[in-house]
């Protein structure tokens, strides 16, 4: 099968505009609410345990049925009440989980709420019900999302996408300004915005395919689901662990997640790549691996460059906003958005070399790979954050994920040999990782302006851009010369 270069960019275009529409929303509303008189640095910091619950409750209730939707929905496509069936037992599975998690938290609410050392967050009552409702609604979103995908309804992903991020966006400013101003606020607004719009959906769904609970189906998903799952919790323990680690010193706190905010914007962005990479490599592979690898390795190619470039134009924009819009000590955190941003073309990576195994649905394989890299993580962030906080967490991240990207590729080509490009989709954004880190080094050693580092960053990921796709931009451009001549 021959790549439709177009239409491939085009709908990766349309993804990566639908995923960053309410990152972006977030970007513009949180400088609102942040100010003298208004949320710091610490009520940021209770921001991030909140989150980081949140998405706990989202990776449960979602038990990688996004993942499994897109997999197995090509398994159903002659079949439409099978494929019905299918949808809306996804769904119901997510509302029981979510019901039940609520139940769990009722009951040792007190005992989570002492693993905590700020007063605000011990009362896990107050807040930690509004982040799992939140992780729900989130979690039928994404599943959403991902079926409108597969379906190719552009329109509706783009829809709501749009409607999610206005309505969270809009009851979170009212939420913090009229009802609390302070990180329970916040929540309260998040709640409400994305319980609009997820109601609206499981009403949307239901109308379509009828309310269904299959038990068999829902054991065959789950058998594929699971290993992915457990793949999930280690990665949001990746994600997540080094805000524990430091809650007890909120102003490092609230200063690194704020960089991390607007990281988690760029990994959405990136996630809009994958719904237009993800479904066309399912159908590759169906049609015969080998037939088709050119494709998939270009497509591959494709996705790597996409998420090193979106990582580059991302930079400086971002440090300039924070240092414009940011009033408190929060401001301090557009010095961390180079080293936090790069991280991501190792998630693109990841991603890249973790499908093949997927279609094989050799989902265990993550779980133990994870399981290496979460243990590596842990004994890092207990050692070094004490020490270099904030730096501390970095390094615990990029270590053990470096790990898990070469781990993942020796095990992918050992169980299908696909013959990459390994300057593109390998060693150069492996060099890339290690010149920013090196950068990053030199600039806290000699104080460097943060901007001087970063936009030599920028300038090294384009330089090997132009490398590696030297004739890819030549031919381009000698087209582009014809058609002008002509």
């Amino acid at each position: 099968m021959k790549l439709n270069l177009k239409r491939y960019l085009k709908l990766s275009f349309i993804y990566t505009i639908g995923a960053a529409f309410p990152p972006i929303l977030q970007v513009i509303v949180q400088p609102i609410m942040e100010g003298k008189n208004r949320l710091n640095q610490i009520d940021f910091s209770q921001l991030a345990i909140s989150e980081s619950i949140t998405t706990l409750a989202f990776v449960i209730v979602l038990f990688s049925m996004g993942s499994t939707l897109a997999r197995f929905y090509y398994d159903y496509l002659s079949d439409i009440n099978k494929r019905n069936k299918m949808i809306a037992s996804i769904f119901s599975s997510m509302l029981l989980r979510g019901i039940i998690l609520l139940f769990i938290a009722f009951i040792f609410q007190d005992y989570i709420g002492q693993l905590f050392s700020q007063n605000a967050l011990k009362n896990f009552g107050s807040y930690g019900y509004l982040c799992i409702i939140i992780g729900i609604a989130r979690a039928i979103n994404l599943s959403a999302v991902t079926l409108y995908r597969n379906e190719e309804k552009v329109v509706k992903f783009i829809i709501i996408n749009i409607v999610s991020g206005l309505a969270r966006a809009a009851f979170q400013l009212i939420g913090v300004f009229y009802f609390e101003m302070s990180f329970i606020g916040y929540l309260w607004g998040s709640v409400v915005g994305s319980s609009l719009v997820s109601i609206y959906i499981l009403f949307d769904i239901y109308r379509t395919t009828g309310f269904s609970y299959d038990f068999i189906l829902l054991k065959a998903l789950n058998k594929f689901s699971f290993p992915l799952f457990q793949y999930e919790i280690l990665s949001w323990g990746l994600m997540f662990i080094d805000r524990f680690f430091l809650e007890n010193t909120p102003n490092a706190l609230g200063i690194y997640d704020n960089a991390m905010k607007f990281a988690l914007g760029i990994q959405l962005v990136i996630q809009g790549l994958m719904a237009a990479f993800q479904p066309e490599i399912f159908k590759l592979m169906t049609e015969g691996i080998n037939k088709n690898e050119n494709t998939i390795k270009q497509i591959s190619n494709i996705v790597i460059s996409q998420a090193q470039i979106i990582v580059a134009i991302s930079i400086l924009p971002v440090m300039i906003f924070i240092s414009i819009f940011y009033e408190t000590q929060l401001s301090l955190s557009s010095g961390f958005i180079a080293i936090i941003f790069i991280r991501f073309i190792l998630r693109a990576q990841y991603t890249v070399f973790a499908i093949p195994i997927m279609y094989l649905k050799k989902t265990k394989v993550f779980f133990y790979v994870n399981s290496l890299v979460l243990f590596f993580n842990i004994i890092l962030n207990y050692y070094l954050i004490p020490k270099y906080h904030a730096y501390g967490a970095i390094i615990a991240f990029m270590i053990p994920y470096i790990i898990q990207i070469i781990s993942i590729y020796i095990i992918q080509q050992k169980m299908i040999k696909i013959k990459w490009n390994l300057k593109k989709v390998l060693y150069y954004p492996l060099i890339i990782i290690l010149i920013t880190s090196i950068l990053e080094y030199i600039k806290i050693q000699y104080n460097i302006n943060s901007y001087i580092t970063s936009s030599i960053i920028i300038f090294i990921i384009f330089i090997f851009q132009i490398i590696l796709y030297y004739n890819e931009i030549k031919n381009f451009i000698n087209k582009k010369y014809k058609s002008i001549s002509i």
